[in-house]
């Protein structure tokens, strides 16, 4: 099976090995070419100069791109693609993903909404939760790719919006409850107290393994961008526009979507959402043009 991957962040990177090591026949397509071209050197496969390029011959294309942007800048150039199996595993709003599907089913796409839960280290382990919607035939013909990234295939109909409304349903609770955590360790610290006393606390409460997860990333002087702080808060105004569109007021998505909007002007927009804590503690990141 030939297939596309098109965006080669964090995550269509190890998307890419993933499905090296698992014999898919790969071309790969970034808007930055020199990350394609790297990687495609690495792997032994295709890099494509263009988009068309890379749909020519592909029988499925996975894209993970940034945001709506990207995705819709992406469906704007796709050529006539009658038989290609496209799954959008990018994170976007439900609006955009009923206005993509609807284009590229009209440019002969069999179309697939199927974001993630899990980061890299799960893509690469195969152990994805992937949301799916779009026809029954379409993420039939996708399993073969969906199931070498997944451990469980969750189908929620035709309607490609259900897959992105349950993805920012769990990405809100994720990000809000990191949000949470920081600001408790922060509470804590300020008052003198050890942090490993409240660490030991959690532990033998509702929130031990979340806290086990994320309290010493959060304290750790770096971390690897695994979740871009500018991401984390682009997740969080699609919820928050997602909710509005059903009526759906979303408090809690809106405020803390500002405090990740805030720590990305702050200097962390390219760091790990984890750095949130850094910056409810005051301390500032590095921002562009600074020196190290």
């Amino acid at each position: 099976m030939k297939v596309a991957i098109l965006g080669l962040g964090a995550m269509g990177s190890a998307a890419a090995k993933r499905l090296h090591s698992e014999g898919f026949d790969l071309v790969l397509w970034n808007r930055t070419s020199e990350k394609a071209v790297s990687l495609a050197k690495e792997l032994g496969v295709r890099a494509a100069r263009d988009l068309v390029e890379a749909l020519g011959d592909a029988d499925a294309a996975v894209a993970f791109l940034a945001d709506d942007d990207a995705l819709i800048s992406v469906a704007s150039q796709v050529p006539r693609v009658d038989g290609l199996v496209f799954i959008n595993s990018s994170t976007i709003a439900p609006r955009t993903a009923s206005m993509v599907s609807a284009y590229l089913e009209g440019r002969g796409a069999c179309y697939v909404e199927a974001p993630v839960i899990g980061g890299p280290g799960a893509v690469s382990g195969g152990s994805l939760i992937i949301l799916a919607s779009g026809k029954r035939a379409c993420i039939r013909m996708a399993r073969p790719v969906l199931s070498a990234l997944g451990q469980e295939i969750i189908e929620l109909g035709e309607d490609p919006e259900k897959a992105q409304a349950l993805k920012l349903s769990y990405n809100l609770l994720l990000i809000t409850s990191l949000a949470g955590l920081a600001e408790a360790i922060a509470l804590a610290d300020v008052y003198g107290i050890k942090l490993d006393v409240l660490k030991d606390i959690l532990s033998k409460t509702v929130f031990s393994e979340f806290s086990g997860k994320y309290f010493d990333r959060l304290l750790a002087e770096e971390w690897p961008p695994k979740f871009r702080m500018k991401l984390a808060a682009k997740d969080l105004d699609d919820a928050r526009r997602a909710a509005w569109a059903r009526g759906l007021a979303a408090p809690v998505s809106g405020t803390i979507a500002e405090l990740y909007k805030q720590a990305s002007l702050y200097g962390y927009a390219d760091e790990d959402y984890s750095r949130i804590y850094k910056f409810i503690r005051g301390k500032r990141g590095v921002k562009e043009g600074d020196s190290e």
